[in-house]
C-alpha cells in the first residue's frame, strides 16, 4: 500500500501548487539537515505505553482454504445483498466453535455449516459459530447470508472502510461505481471471513452490477454473463493461488479498459470512462516493471494476471493480489511531467512479491511488505532513470523518516502498538527502505539478492515474521545477520553523527561522535563506514572505518590536499548528520564533486546564503548549465535544482537571463517552469516576452504554460490578453491552464 503520508501527493489541487510543493519539500530536506532539533517522544505516541499494548496474531481454530463471495449490487439504493462461503478445515480435534469476522454494520440473515443452520454469537466484529464437534482435517463449508446498506454503514461511520461507494455526480454519468480496500483488516466490512494475515486462502468473487459496468477482481476472469433482460451483468473472478484475505478486492463501474500481455500473462489497465487517453501515459511501462523485478529478484511474477485500476476517489495505492487499485488522481498526461504515476505503480508492482507472495504474519512486521516495496521502487528508478534519481528517492525516504522520528520512535518490528494503522508510518516505509539499503551495501549486491531469492522461494504463500528473513539472509550469505537485525530491526532510533577533521603531516585526523539518545533503547551502532576525501581537482578517495563507540578518532594517511571531507560520501547507511557543518571553503568543491547528488544540491543552497560572491553565482550557474546538457527526459522528477533556481532567481541578476532562456527548453518540466519564474523576477525585454508568448501552446509542458501566463500577466496584462484568450482553448488536466488564463483575464 502506498504510504498514507507520502512525500509526493498527486492529488494536489493544481499544477501551481505542485510546483510550490516541490520547492517546499526541497527546503524541508535542507531544514532537516541544517537544524539541530532534539528528537522527543510524543506523549501521544501510539506505539508506546500507555496507549500501546502487545499484539499477537490471533489463534486459529481452522485453516481457511477458500472464500467465495456472491454479491448483488443495488447502486440506486447503495445496498448489496450476498453470501460468503468459507471452506475450512479444523486444526485440532473436537472443535465446536469457529470464529470469523463480519463488520458490525453487516445484517446477517442466516448462517449454515455444511448446509445445516447453525447458531452464532456476535460481538462487535467477531462472529462465533457453534458447530458439532469437528475432527481435525475434516473440510467444512460455512455460508453466511447478509446485506449491507448505506444506512447501516452510516451507523458505523467511525469504523467505516473497506467498501466505498462512488457518489453519483449528475454532471458526469461515469461518476458512479464502487471499490474495496482491505488493509489492514477492512475486507470484513463486505465479506465475512477470517480477516487477519496469518491465514491464506484461494478466493472467488461473483458480482452482479449494471450491464454497462465492468468489475475487476483477483485472479482470472472465469465468466462475464449478461442477464436475460440485458440490464444486469455478473463477473466471476477466481484466484486459485492462496493469498491473505486483506488482498481480496473488487472495483466496479464504467471503465475505459486496455488489455495487453506480458510473457503470456494478461494485463488489464482500467481508468474511469472518458479518461482512456491517459492509459498509455500512466501504464505502458508496467511490462518493464514486471520484467525488471522478475529478473532482479530471480522469481518470476507469480500471479495469473495483473490489473491496474484507477478509480474515482480511490486509495493512493493498494497492492490487491493481481489487481492493484489506485486513485484516479494519480493519472497524469505526459505534459504534466515524465511518468509521474511510475512511483505509485512500481511500488504496488513490487508488492506482488513482498506482501502478496510472502505476507507478514502480524501487522507489527508490516515492514516486510512496505519497506521492500519502497526500496524496490527506488531501485526501479535507478534502473530507468539513473543514479541521481535513485539517490533522490533515498533522500526523500530519509526526510520522511527523520520528520516522523522527531515525533515518535519505535523498533521497525514490534508487537507494541495501539492499532494496526499505527504501524503504517514512515518507519515501515522509509526507515525500512533505508535499512534495506544499509543491509545491501554491507552484504554486497549478489549476497543481498541471493538472500531475497531464498526468502521468496522458501516462504512463498506463507505468513512470515522478521526472523525468517534474517535466517534466509544468513543461510544464503554465510554471514550472521542477527547482529544487524538486533540493532537495526528490533531497536528504535538511528545513528546521529557528528564529525570534525583536521589535517596532519601525513593525512588527516577525523573525530566521529554518535549523539543519539540511548535512554530509550537506541544503541550505539556498529557500522562499517567510509570517509570520502575530495581533492581540489575533484578526485575522491574512499577510506573504510568501523564506527562502534560514542566517540572515536581515526587517523587517515593520504597524499595531497583535502579540499573537502565527507563522512559516508555515498549515503551507504541510514544516518542523521547534524548539524551539517561544511565550511565555506568546502562548498565550491562539494557542489561540484560530492558523489551524491543531494549533497551537491545542498552545497549549492548553502553557497547561495548570505550574499554569495559573483564567482559563486557563476560556478553554480555553470553547474546547472552542465546538468542541462546531460539531463535526459527520464530524470524529469529530480527536484533538487528547482530550489537552487529559485534561490538564484531571488538575486534578480540580469547576467543570468541567458541561462534562464536556455532552460526554457529543459527536458525537466519543473526546471522549465522554474526558469520562467526566474525570468519573471527580471525586468521584461522583447526577447523574453516573445519566448514566453510562444510557450503558450497545447504542446508545451503544463507547468511551463501556467508560469508563462503568470509572468506575462505580471509584466503587461493588457498587451498579452490575446495569448491569455488563446490559452482558454488549451486542454489540460484539471483545466489547470484554462483556470490560469481565466485568472489572468479577470
Amino acid at each position: 500500500m502506498t504510504s498514507k503520508t507520502p512525500y509526493w501527493r498527486p492529488d494536489m489541487p493544481d499544477i501551481a501548487s505542485l510546483v510550490k510543493f516541490v520547492c517546499l519539500s526541497a527546503f524541508l530536506v535542507l531544514f532537516v539537515f541544517l537544524t539541530d532539533v532534539a528528537i522527543a517522544q510524543s506523549p501521544e505516541n501510539p506505539l508506546a505505553p500507555p496507549k500501546a499494548s502487545l499484539h499477537w496474531a490471533p489463534d486459529r481454530t481452522c485453516d481457511l482454504l477458500n472464500v467465495a463471495v456472491d454479491l448483488d449490487l443495488d447502486y440506486a439504493n447503495l445496498t448489496f445483498t450476498g453470501h460468503a462461503t468459507n471452506t475450512m478445515t479444523p486444526l485440532r480435534d473436537s472443535i465446536t466453535a469457529v470464529p470469523l469476522h463480519p463488520w458490525m454494520a453487516m445484517e446477517i440473515s442466516r448462517v449454515t455449516v455444511d448446509g445445516a443452520e447453525a447458531p452464532y454469537v456476535r460481538n462487535k466484529r467477531d462472529l462465533t459459530i457453534t458447530t458439532p464437534p469437528l475432527p481435525k482435517g475434516k473440510t467444512i463449508k460455512i455460508r453466511i447470508d447478509y446485506k449491507l446498506s448505506q444506512e447501516g454503514m452510516q451507523r458505523y461511520v467511525s469504523d467505516s472502510g473497506g467498501w466505498y461507494w462512488i457518489p453519483r455526480d449528475p454532471k458526469d454519468p461515469a461518476h458512479v461505481g464502487f471499490w474495496t480496500t482491505g488493509e489492514p483488516n477492512l475486507n470484513s466490512t463486505w465479506c465475512p471471513t477470517w480477516d487477519y494475515p496469518n491465514d491464506l486462502a484461494t478466493s472467488e468473487t461473483r458480482t452482479t452490477v449494471p450491464a454497462d459496468w465492468t468489475v475487476i477482481g483477483n485472479g482470472i476472469l472465469v465468466s462475464n454473463k449478461l442477464s436475460p433482460d440485458g440490464k444486469r451483468r455478473t463477473f466471476d473472478w477466481k484466484m486459485q493461488i492462496p493469498h491473505a484475505t486483506y488482498l481480496l478486492s473488487l472495483s466496479g463501474g464504467p471503465y475505459d479498459i486496455k488489455r495487453d500481455r506480458w510473457e503470456g500473462i494478461p494485463l488489464w489497465y482500467a481508468v474511469p470512462k472518458g479518461q482512456g487517453s491517459l492509459i498509455d501515459d500512466n501504464f505502458s511501462d508496467t511490462k518493464e516493471m514486471l520484467t525488471y523485478f522478475s529478473k532482479l529478484l530471480g522469481v518470476r511474477y507469480p500471479w495469473p494476471k495483473y490489473a491496474q485500476t484507477a478509480t474515482i476517489d480511490g486509495p493512493a495505492g493498494m497492492e490487491n493480489v493481481s489487481a492493484t487499485t489506485v486513485g484516479a488522481y494519480n493519472l497524469t498526461s505526459a505534459r504534466e511531467g515524465y511518468r509521474r504515476a511510475a512511483k505509485v505503480n512500481s511500488h504496488e508492482v513490487a508488492h506482488q512479491w513482498f506482501g502478496d507472495l510472502v505476507t507478514c504474519k502480524d501487522w507489527g512486521d508490516i515492514w516486510l511488505n512496505e519497506s521492500f516495496a519502497t526500496y524496490l521502487q527506488a531501485l526501479y528508478f535507478f534502473h530507468v532513470r539513473g543514479k541521481d534519481a535513485f539517490e533522490q528517492e533515498l533522500d526523500i525516504s530519509m526526510m520522511n523518516y527523520l520528520a516522523e522520528a522527531r515525533r515518535v520512535k519505535h523498533p521497525l518490528a514490534t508487537k507494541l502498538y495501539s492499532a494496526p494503522d499505527d504501524m503504517f508510518g514512515a518507519h515501515a516505509y522509509d526507515k525500512g527502505a533505508l535499512i534495506l539499503h544499509t543491509l545491501r551495501r554491507q552484504l554486497g549486491d549478489k549476497a543481498f539478492f541471493d538472500g531475497l531469492r531464498l526468502y521468496l522461494s522458501r516462504w512463498q504463500h506463507t505468513p512470515v515474521e522478521s526472523a525468517q528473513l534474517c535466517r534466509c539472509m544468513t543461510e544464503a550469505t554465510g554471514i550472521d545477520c542477527e547482529p544487524f537485525w538486533d540493532q537495526w530491526i528490533f531497536k528504535p532510533g538511528h545513528p546521529v553523527l557528528d564529525y570534525t577533521w583536521t589535517t596532519t603531516p601525513t593525512g588527516l585526523s577525523l573525530t566521529v561522535k554518535q549523539l543519539q539518545d540511548t535512554s530509550d533503547g537506541t544503541p550505539i551502532y556498529r557500522i562499517p563506514a567510509t570517509i570520502g576525501i575530495i581533492a581540489p581537482n575533484g578526485a575522491v578517495s574512499r577510506h573504510p572505518i568501523l564506527l562502534s563507540k560514542a566517540e572515536e578518532v581515526f587517523t587517515i594517511s593520504t597524499s595531497g590536499t583535502a579540499a573537502a571531507v565527507l563522512l559516508d560520501p555515498d549515503h551507504d547507511f541510514l544516518r542523521e548528520i547534524r548539524p551539517l557543518h561544511w565550511s565555506a571553503s568546502e562548498l565550491p568543491t562539494l557542489l561540484q564533486y560530492a558523489p551524491n547528488c543531494d549533497d551537491r544540491a545542498r552545497a549549492m543552497l548553502l553557497a547561495l546564503q548570505n550574499r554569495p560572491t559573483d564567482a559563486t553565482i557563476q560556478l553554480i550557474a555553470d553547474q546547472l548549465r552542465a546538468d542541462k546538457k546531460q539531463c535526459p527526459a527520464y530524470r524529469a522528477e529530480w527536484y533538487a535544482p528547482v530550489p537552487v533556481i529559485t534561490q538564484l532567481a531571488k538575486l534578480a541578476r540580469p547576467e543570468l537571463r541567458s541561462l534562464w532562456l536556455e532552460f526554457l527548453d529543459h527536458p525537466d518540466y519543473f526546471r522549465r517552469a522554474a526558469a520562467v519564474d526566474a525570468l519573471a523576477a527580471l525586468p521584461p525585454d522583447p526577447t523574453t516576452i516573445t519566448r514566453l508568448r510562444a510557450m503558450i501552446t497545447p504542446k508545451e509542458a503544463t507547468l511551463a504554460v501556467i508560469s508563462a501566463i503568470n509572468a506575462l500577466q505580471k509584466w503587461d496584462k493588457t498587451a498579452n490578453a490575446d495569448v491569455f484568450q488563446r490559452a482558454l482553448s488549451i486542454d489540460s488536466q484539471n483545466d489547470a491552464i484554462r483556470k490560469a488564463a481565466q485568472k489572468a483575464l479577470s
